[in-house]
């Protein structure tokens, strides 16, 4: 009977396990891939960023609004009640005596007035219009910069995205430096069991395996502080348990360097467009002020009751008016309104000018990167299939006992560093490319993503 009991209690213990082992398997199989479209959309659905930039352009459509308001006419209700300790009120006198001969009243101890006024500006010195120009241009200068916010944005995603990838192969590549410091070491070993090889050997080799396990554990947490900068450019956690990533790749993206970038970009970059934009509102903002010393024409028409009550019932009037109003001196305050905008427009052209000398810097960096990247990808690529072939063959010369065990620490630390040279290479020609694409202002679409395609080459960093 116990052995029964221990027997069923093993196989629930075994079954239990089982389904453990395969529930993780099932949650780490429900993970979504996150390959860099993936990452671009869920910065564009709600980067913190992107949201203040679409909000900026809310507050400048509706500055526009409120300038454009200044063209319709106002309608005021308002109620007024005035108190006074006697009434007013004056003599009537006879014309031949010169005497009073009555006393008339000429209003209320208390006063209350109900009344609606309709105020229209007829003209106001192209002030109104100067505004409202003003405005459009903000809003034009806010558009800029809210696709130029987006376009950072996703530089900084491509960014973390890359530098993830570069670091997850250099993980690859210190695993792959482990993995053959351990299979050294148990032929060193087994050497000196044999009595072939000194002790000295062995140590040196197991320097090296504790060597490599370093660099493993600082490529581990590499990785890890690459998936928080993935985090901070998409503007959102990103769970392990619910998201992975792709595995590196061995080449970097095609891209097409289009023809006379440097003039490409200018016609793109949005900072350009919302430089000149923001340099003609200052010279409308100069207008609207120098509008405030000519002549203002305008209506208003008042209708209004008046009685000693609180709700006035009795006597209606109305009023009919044209304010004419021309401000001759001020002292000097619109002609320094005037002066601060046209001096806030020529700084704003100076700036325009030095933008444009660092596009064409950026542009013509980010091209010779890109076209060194290509250059160095290609090298590392001959680099380390001569370096995998150089340690194959140390390593046989070693294991025929014709080679020394420094011509395989060596040969393999080279190994190891055209490894790392090729995945720096892939990763900065990678980093270029979005640089570039970055420099040229290239424009993004909501809502349109398009498949990185990858030059063909030996696959991710797993050979």
């Amino acid at each position: 009977m116990p052995r029964r009991v221990l027997s069923l209690l093993l196989c629930l213990g075994g079954l239990c396990l089982a389904v453990l082992l395969l529930g993780r398997n099932a949650w780490a199989e429900e993970r979504t891939l996150l390959d860099l479209p993936r990452l671009e959309s869920l910065a564009l659905s709600g980067h913190p960023l992107i949201q203040a930039a679409r909000s900026r352009q809310d507050r400048a459509e509706a500055k526009l609004a409120e300038a454009r308001s200044g063209f319709g006419p106002k309608l005021d209700a308002g109620v007024a009640g005035v108190r006074v300790q006697d009434a007013p009120q004056t003599l009537a006198l006879d014309p031949v005596t010169g005497k009073t001969v009555a006393v008339v009243p000429l209003g209320y101890r208390e006063t209350y007035k109900a009344a609606l006024t309709l105020t229209q500006v007829l003209y106001s010195g192209g002030s109104l219009t100067a505004n409202r120009k003003a405005a459009e241009f903000g809003v034009q200068t806010a558009e800029a910069e809210g696709e130029r916010t987006v376009q950072a944005v996703l530089h900084h995603v491509r960014s973390a995205f890359y530098a993830h990838q570069r670091a997850a192969a250099r993980k690859t590549v210190a695993l792959q430096a482990l993995d053959l410091a351990k299979q050294h070491l148990q032929k060193v070993q087994a050497f000196h069991r044999a009595g072939v090889v000194a002790k000295n050997e062995v140590l040196r080799v197991q320097v090296a395996v504790s060597n490599a396990e370093l660099d493993l554990i600082r490529a581990n947490s590499a990785v890890a502080q690459a998936w928080t900068a993935c985090e901070r450019a998409v503007g959102a956690p990103l769970s392990q348990d619910r998201y992975v990533l792709p595995p590196p790749e061995a080449t970097p993206p095609v891209y097409a360097v289009p023809q006379d970038p440097v003039s490409l970009a200018e016609t793109r970059r949005p900072e350009l467009k919302g430089l000149a934009s923001a340099r003609n509102q200052a010279l409308q903002v100069a207008e609207a002020a120098a509008g405030q010393g000519r002549p203002h024409l305008s209506f208003q028409g008042e209708a209004n009751v008046t009685d000693n009550g609180f709700w006035p019932t009795e006597q209606d009037d109305y009023r009919l008016a044209l304010n004419l109003q021309w401000r001759f001196f001020d002292f000097g305050e619109t002609e320094a309104k005037v002066r601060q905008g046209k001096a806030a427009a020529q700084e704003l052209l100076h700036q325009l000018d030095d933008l444009r000398i660092q596009v064409r810097q950026e542009v013509i960096e980010a091209t010779q990167r890109l076209e060194e990247g290509r250059a160095r990808v290609e090298v590392a690529h001959t680099q380390v299939t001569l370096a995998e072939e150089d340690y194959r063959m140390a390593l046989k010369r070693y294991e025929a006992q014709v080679g020394t065990n420094l011509d395989v620490l060596d040969a393999r630390v080279a190994l190891n560093n055209s490894r790392t040279q090729l995945v720096d290479a892939v990763y900065d020609t990678a980093g270029a490319i979005s640089n570039l694409r970055y420099a040229l202002g290239e424009p993004v679409l909501e809502g349109e993503r398009v498949q990185e395609k990858r030059e063909t080459g030996d696959g991710a960093f797993s050979h």
